[in-house]
């Protein structure tokens, strides 16, 4: 099923990606060093609504997704390698620079800054790839 000349199957399937890497990214990869970093503990999450907070990841990890999706549409980008190149030059030039800002003006801890970025490039690069199979 497309609309507006994107596969919507795709995307759905890219905001899956989005949030699976970002379960991998905070969870067992780098959870603990992140909690660490905002200097959080479990009990810090206690009584949270965290059906509200997936919610609110999945309409993030939509819109990026649905965004990627048209830029790839407009461009005509049809391979993986073309899909891989585009979504790197996107997540450099809107998703680093904005999550730099908090390491700039915030004064974010690097380490912190970094396991951010990581985690939005391989989803950028994920989203990326299943955009380009279909």
């Amino acid at each position: 099923m497309e609309f507006q000349g994107i596969n919507l199957l795709a995307v759905a399937l890219a905001t899956i990606g989005f949030m699976a890497v970002g379960f991998l990214w905070y969870g067992p990869l780098f959870g603990k060093q992140w909690m660490k970093l905002h200097g959080w503990t479990k009990e810090d999450f206690a009584g949270a609504n965290m059906t509200m907070t997936m919610v609110q990841g999945v309409i993030n990890a939509l819109i990026t997704s649905i965004g990627l999706a048209l830029v790839f549409h407009w461009l005509g980008v049809e391979t993986i390698g073309r899909a891989l190149h585009v979504a790197f030059l996107l997540w450099i030039a809107f998703s680093a620079t904005t999550q730099a800002l908090a390491f700039i003006y915030e004064r974010q801890k690097l380490g912190l800054t970094l396991i951010n970025f990581g985690n939005q490039l391989v989803g950028f690069l994920l989203a990326a790839t299943i955009l380009a199979l279909f």
